[in-house]
């Protein structure tokens, strides 16, 4: 089957048919029944929401943040393509609990990179920490700025440009002593050289992962000042070199999330539009839930697709904002 263009632009150099989409991990346990898995991630959306906009910072407050970042962690595990559609869905479309939403974002995606990499389990959780906590000193002015249509003041812009420093200084002041989340959170904008990525040294290895991951989540996102871009825009500004190929980390991002991730929206060949429910065998054949016929017309019910079929290849990524339709996120999922 020939790839479209836009994903010829931004995954020529990786071969899919080698990068299957890794399995879950051994000790995740079965997937919750829709409903029950999309009840799930609304309580930890709101909690981590709610957590992370607490003025005091203490013991405590590390207590639950620990606790709540391991029941995202198990959660995600249950069902990864369910955890990308539900997060990267919600900050495409809209810009409520902005903030909390890209961090969990940014967290499940890191941690399906640092999986497939095979990173030890007590990086893979201090990199989920730090994901969580990287904008702490900035959640409410985050949360501001995503629904903002002007230009940054200047105090916005000073905040925006300190808050990793203050952010690690306030887990240091709750107590939190894990060199390697606290060096993650406060070098979590700092480009890492390829020769430090390379020391056995965790530290540039998890910082540079989260940092190219706050990338690519931040370009599906919507804003007040912008929509989202298109997946393979993303994948292009966080995943390939200035000669337009992926190094190592951005081919990881590009096999466990693919070039069209869940919670995305598509063209199809057939014309019809779609939104991205499973990632698919090769990076640009996802499973897929069609909504709108090539008239533009709502289907009555959404269509499950595999674009791995010639009749239903991906033509190309779509902007959320020019789908027009309200999500049934039950219906939609069940065609999974």
């Amino acid at each position: 089957m020939q790839q479209n263009p836009e994903a010829q632009a931004a995954v020529a150099p990786v071969e899919p048919e080698a990068a299957p989409v890794p399995a879950p991990s051994e000790a995740a346990n079965k997937p919750l029944p829709v409903p029950e898995a999309l009840d799930a991630w609304d309580r930890v959306m709101g909690c981590a929401h709610r957590l992370l906009k607490e003025e005091t910072i203490d013991a405590a407050w590390i207590t639950r943040f620990a606790e709540l970042t391991t029941a995202v962690r198990e959660l995600a595990a249950r069902d990864p393509d369910l955890a990308l559609y539900v997060l990267i869905e919600a900050n495409g479309c809209n810009v409520d609990h902005y903030s909390a939403q890209h961090s969990m974002a940014c967290m499940v995606i890191a941690e399906l990179a640092a999986e497939w990499m095979e990173w030890p389990d007590e990086e893979r959780r201090a990199l989920a920490l730090a994901a969580l906590s990287m904008n702490l000193s900035m959640t409410a002015l985050q949360d501001s700025l995503a629904k903002q249509s002007f230009a940054l003041s200047d105090g916005q812009r000073e905040c925006v440009a300190t808050h990793a420093a203050l952010s690690a200084d306030m887990l240091v002041e709750a107590g939190v002593t894990d060199p390697l989340w606290l060096h993650v959170v406060r070098h979590h904008h700092t480009v890492a050289t390829a020769d430090a990525i390379s020391e056995s040294d965790a530290g540039p290895r998890l910082t540079e992962l989260l940092r190219r991951v706050d990338i690519y989540s931040a370009k599906l996102s919507r804003r007040g000042s912008r929509q989202s871009v298109t997946p393979a825009m993303a994948a292009r500004d966080a995943c390939l070199d200035a000669s337009g190929h992926p190094d190592s980390i951005g081919a990881t991002l590009l096999r466990v999330v693919g070039l069209y991730p869940p919670g995305t929206f598509v063209e199809l060949a057939n014309g019809e539009s779609a939104v991205v429910i499973v990632r698919g065998a090769k990076a640009h054949t996802p499973i897929v839930a069609s909504m709108r016929r090539k008239d533009g017309g709502l289907l009555m019910q959404p269509v499950r697709r595999d674009t791995l079929r010639m009749g239903f290849a991906v033509k190309r990524g779509v902007e959320p904002s020019r789908m027009r339709v309200l999500l049934n996120h039950r219906r939609i999922l069940s065609c999974a």
